[in-house]
């Protein structure tokens, strides 16, 4: 590490920090951030040049190119900022995940640390973390201080917090509430998209897809979003979106564009976005299985090197999935995410394990692990859960429609309900891929569903 970095001014530590990981030299770039600023602090004047913006990746920042990173600061650099950053550096990394409790405490313990930005960092490297319940009592506490009640913009940082909190926590029907609640009292530009990434994010779980969707395309984030600030969590939000429409391949894409705005921040914590595992299962759909167990191997190491219980469940779920589906690596997922804290990757890995029971004729146990998801998500407000569960209740007691299906046709289902891809099963039966793909596409006209993740949701078989 070159002894000069002590010596940078805050624009030569931006610039050397985006030469750094465009060169995917991330943890280098991350130690260069925190000696220069360390520096600056050790000098009798602190440090006086543009804003922290660009420095470390943090939702609803300035991006590095942006006007705000340019704008000098007539004043020293305070311990808040550089706590803040410290707080970033470390729960975007991923590896100490008691060093960054730590830090945000330290930070929220000063008396800086109640100013806007610095309580933004602090509580966003609490949810990293999974300490919500700590977040939430310090959002609480801001609320009842009478100077952040009357300054617009900081009530405005708590609320959406505090969303974002009840989110995670899963109450996605009270997060929807006060998101929807701050985007019509018009949040400033700096965090609109995350505000909409964060709302749409609550919609798909409340099965408002359609409303996700219009919301998208309100705030124009439907398209390639070239320019836009907070591009990662919209990307995410939106791959989420495409997701529960069981549309793979855009899905896929938003999830990959995710993970490349991350990775040029240096972030490596699945913990800030979970983009692999959404990305492997979409990979494993479309039959990129290489691409798949890629995604889903550096997500599973990346999970339990943070010691996160959730996100290893979630790393776990899509693992499983993208090894074959075998029920009894769905059931440890599944248990793994059990609790309110997880409560919505719960009920998707208990939906896959009904999933993977059916296909393997243990259908009495695929239909209580349905009921339980469908009586959970309806009580929590997971209209989605509902709805698939009861969708694939429907299939497994009656299969409209299925009298009408061909021989062909049913031979030709049922290897796909088991896994296999449209060449494999062209092989097996000396068909052409294009006639598989003909056959299939009548199946799932005939029993109207979209695909092959509901044809595998039919648990009684069809030949």
């Amino acid at each position: 590490m070159p002894a000069a970095w002590g010596g940078l001014s805050l624009e030569e530590a931006r610039r050397a920090r985006a030469d750094l990981v465009e060169r995917g030299r991330w943890g280098e770039a991350d130690e260069m951030v925190r000696d220069a600023i360390e520096a600056i602090l050790a000098t009798p004047s602190g440090a006086r040049g543009p804003q922290l913006a660009g420095l470390v990746y943090v939702p609803g920042s300035p991006a590095p190119d942006a006007d705000e990173c340019d704008r000098p600061d007539p004043g020293s650099l305070p311990e808040e900022q550089r706590l803040a950053i410290r707080a970033m550096q470390l729960a975007n990394r991923g590896t100490d995940r008691e060093e960054t409790i730590a830090t945000a405490r330290r930070l929220l313990a000063l008396p800086g640390g109640r100013g806007a930005g610095a309580f933004w960092c602090a509580i966003v490297a609490l949810a990293i973390c999974d300490e919500l319940d700590l977040a939430m009592e310090h959002c609480v506490r801001a609320v009842r201080d009478p100077d952040v009640m009357s300054d617009g913009d900081a009530r405005g940082v708590v609320a959406l917090l505090m969303a974002r909190l009840m989110w995670l926590g899963g109450d996605p029907a009270g997060s929807a509430k006060v998101l929807a609640g701050s985007l019509r009292r018009n949040v400033c530009e700096q965090v609109r998209g995350l505000a909409v990434a964060w709302l749409v994010a609550a919609l798909v779980d409340l099965g408002e897809s359609d409303r996700a969707h219009d919301l998208l395309l309100e705030h124009d984030f439907g398209g390639p979003l070239t320019g836009v600030q907070d591009r990662a969590a919209l990307f995410l939000a939106r791959g989420s979106l495409h997701f529960a429409l069981s549309q793979f391949d855009r899905a896929l894409e938003d999830f990959l564009d995710c993970g490349r705005e991350l990775s040029a921040w240096g972030v490596t914590n699945p913990a800030v976005a979970p983009w692999r595992s959404r990305a492997a299962v979409c990979a494993n759909a479309l039959g990129r299985t290489d691409l798949a167990r890629a995604l889903v191997s550096k997500e599973l190491a990346a999970a339990r090197r943070w010691g996160n219980p959730r996100l290893i469940g979630m790393a776990s779920h899509a693992a499983a999935v993208v090894a074959g589906a075998d029920p009894e690596a769905l059931r440890d997922a599944a248990s793994a995410l059990d609790g309110n804290l997880a409560l919505g990757e719960s009920l998707y890995a208990q939906y896959d394990l009904a999933l993977a029971l059916g296909t393997r004729e243990r259908y009495g146990e695929a239909r209580k692990t349905l009921e339980a998801v469908r009586d959970t998500a309806r009580q929590a407000g997971y209209a989605v859960w509902v709805e698939r569960a009861e969708a694939a209740l429907t299939r497994m007691t009656t299969l409209d429609g299925a009298g009408g299906l061909t021989r062909q046709e049913r031979k030709i289902g049922e290897l796909a309900r088991t896994g296999r891809s449209n060449r494999q099963i062209a092989e097996e039966q000396y068909l052409t891929v294009r006639t598989v793909e003909f056959h299939l596409s009548r199946v799932y006209r005939k029993l109207g569903i979209a695909g092959r993740r509901d044809l595998k949701a039919i648990l009684t078989p069809l030949s």
